[in-house]
Parts: C-alpha cells; structure tokens; sequence
C-alpha cells in the first residue's frame, strides 16, 4: 500500500509537466475526501495523552470524536483512506491504534484484517489501554488473521496487569496472552511458543514454556521434555504446572465407572455449544430457560443446585458439569482429541472470565484424557 502511495505521487508530480501544457488548478476546485481527512487527521493527532491536562484531554476527546464521524461518514473513500494514511504513518502509534479500530468496523475484508493487524502491532502499552488490544487481537483472531507478533507482544509486557472492566478482571500478562495463543490452531501456537524459548529474556522463556505445556501437543510435548530451562524458571506455579503436564497421573476408576453420557452424546454435546453473542442468546431463550424454569421451580438449597448442574448437561459450557466431564474421559477416543482441541479454541469467544473459565475446563478434560489413554508416553514421566 505503501508502494502504491508513493507510485501515485510520483506519477502526480511527472503528469504536472509544463505550465502550459497543464492549467493550473482554479481556486474553486475541491480538496478530495482524503485530502480533507488528512488535512483533518493532522490537526487532530501528533498529541501524548500524558502531557494534557483534565481540560485538555476532555478538548482532545471531542476533536476526535469530530474526526472519525467525518472518516465513517466518508464511508468506502473514509476506509481506504485510513489504508492510505496507515501506509504513510510510522511514527504516531495512537493513531495507528484508532485508525486499526476504526477499520475493522469500517471494512473487515481479509486485506484489511492484515493492515489492521500491523497497524495495532505498534501500539504504546503506556498510551494505549492493553485491554482495547487484546479484544481486537481477539477478534482478528476469530476472524482467521496470523496474530502471533500481536501475541508475542503480550509476552514482552512484563508486570502487566490488563484491567477489563466489562468483567471486572484483571489479567496478568501470562493470561492475556493465553487468550491469543488459546484462540490460534494448535500447531501455529505450538511453534510460535517453541520459538519464543530461544528469547533472551528470561520472563519471555518462562511465560513461553508455561504457555507451551498448555497446548497439550505432541511437539510441546517433545519440546518441554527435552527443555532445560523448566529449572530455570523462577516462578514455582510455573514450573509445577508444566511438571504436572509431564508427569502421567493415573485416572481415578471410581471417576469413569458407568458414564451417564455415551461417547456419542458428549461430542453431540460439544458440538452444539455456542461460541458467539447471537448463539448464547438463543440458547438462552430456549433450552437454557427451560433449564432454568425448572430449577427455579424445585425450589432448591445451593448446594442442591451445584449437585443439579453438576449432573445436567451441559448447554453454555462445559465447565461444573462433572458428570458429563467424567463421561467425556471414560468415553472419548484418541481420535477425539482434535475435537476437543477446536472446542477450547472456540471457548475463547471474547475476553472474559467465562471463557478463560471454559477454556481452563478443556484443558483440564484433555489432560484426563492424556493420561487415560497414556497419550504422549515417551515424553511424560511415568
């Protein structure tokens, strides 16, 4: 895109030629629509968020309010313009951060997902609230677009604490990443964190490995288990659980004595899970509330309700549900694991506690798994 900036600007200047042969413009000709919005765009931007006063800040806020109603009002010339002024910008991070934003709204076409993506790989974590990159990472993510130098950023933000407020949760930087690599296929995120134990830094190393025994493949597998930095490590959580991924821990047979779910009916179950706003919404509107009515009805202590979720099917998620998840180990094949594998991936619909909630519940039912079906043998302690 850049290129092509630069190539109109040159075929431009070269068609000006002789004044005489070219009149020149008259006063009464238009700026262009992206004329204008980067006549805008350089009055508005080029500011630090840091060094405005209260007064200042709430000023700034209406001038860009002002500015990116005039680019959505532009419509397609607003969006390619962005594509435009994106090329030529380097320097100015906020504005590649909004302009990134304002974009995929804009225009989500595969071309303008991967401009999006390199726009917002520059954002200033002290300028930028983190929280805004990791739910548009997210999404890029879910949208099929290669987001790994968006989460290797994540890696490289150390003390981090991302504050969704949404939610009321706080991520360190170790779960904020879990969010990207949880949301890529497992081989990319398997590769792109084997990667990252080369990194100099220490903390990366570390969060790289303790992401990496949480992918549950056999190349993280392989890499962890001939990995000599595990003791390196300075974190003891860490280090336990990626001890405990590689340690075979026999299954509980008193656990997967008679499922009360076929192996059928669990991936029935999973396939019918929803994993965006307008799937729960509907879920909620007909089985979920059915499910609801009739709890509300039984009148029940708490803990009867905990047992009554507990033996149900599950219908939002499977988290809690340890009848069905015990089911899912007694029955589920080798050949299942791949199933499972997208289902978590999927679980990771937006940044919040209930995903990271159903996503730590696969993890954990693919772990039953492994050891049951003693999956990975030559790399796991035993």
């Amino acid at each position: 895109m850049r290129r092509l900036f630069l190539t109109i600007l040159f075929f431009l200047a070269s068609a000006a030629g002789p004044i005489a042969a070219h009149p020149q413009s008259s006063a009464n000709d238009k700026p262009s629509t992206c004329d204008s919005l980067r006549a805008s765009k350089s009055k508005v931007y080029g500011f630090h968020p840091a060094q405005l006063n209260e007064s200042q800040i709430e000023a700034k806020g209406k001038e860009l309010d002002a500015f990116w109603k005039q680019v959505q009002a532009a419509g397609p010339e607003g969006a390619a313009c962005l594509k435009i002024m994106l090329a030529a910008e380097t320097t100015d991070h906020n504005f590649q951060f909004d302009a990134g934003e304002v974009l995929y709204q804009m225009d989500p076409s595969p071309d303008s997902l991967k401009i999006v993506r390199d726009a917002i790989a520059q954002a200033d974590f002290q300028e930028t609230d983190p929280a805004n990159y990791l739910s548009l990472a997210l999404a890029l993510s879910q949208q099929g677009v290669d987001i790994q130098p968006l989460a290797a950023r994540l890696l490289r933000y150390p003390n981090a604490t991302i504050h969704i407020s949404e939610h009321a949760l706080d991520l360190d930087a170790d779960t904020a990443a879990l969010f990207l690599y949880g949301s890529m296929p497992a081989a990319q995120a398997t590769n792109a964190l084997i990667s990252e134990l080369q990194a100099p830094e220490l903390f990366v190393r570390s969060a790289a490995a303790h992401l990496l025994a949480e992918q549950l493949t056999e190349d993280a597998f392989r890499t962890l288990s001939r990995w000599d930095g595990v003791d390196m490590i300075e974190e003891e959580y860490r280090r336990n659980d990626i001890h405990t991924v590689l340690k075979y821990q026999p299954p509980d047979p008193a656990d997967l004595a008679q499922p009360k779910f076929t192996r059928e009916q669990v991936l029935k179950v999973i396939a019918a899970l929803p994993h965006t706003r307008k799937e729960f919404d509907d879920v909620m509107s007909t089985s979920g509330a059915a499910f609801d009515k009739k709890l509300h009805d039984a009148n029940l202590t708490q803990e009867q309700l905990t047992n009554a979720v507990a033996d149900s099917e599950p219908i939002y998620g499977i988290a809690d549900h340890t009848s069905f998840l015990n089911s899912a180990v007694a029955t589920l094949l080798s050949e299942d694991f791949k199933t499972l594998q997208g289902a978590r991936r999927k679980a990771l619909f937006n940044v919040s506690d209930e995903s990271l909630e159903e996503y730590l519940a696969f993890t954990q039912l693919m772990i039953r798994l492994i050891n049951k079906l003693d999956l990975y043998k030559d790399y796991r302690a035993h």
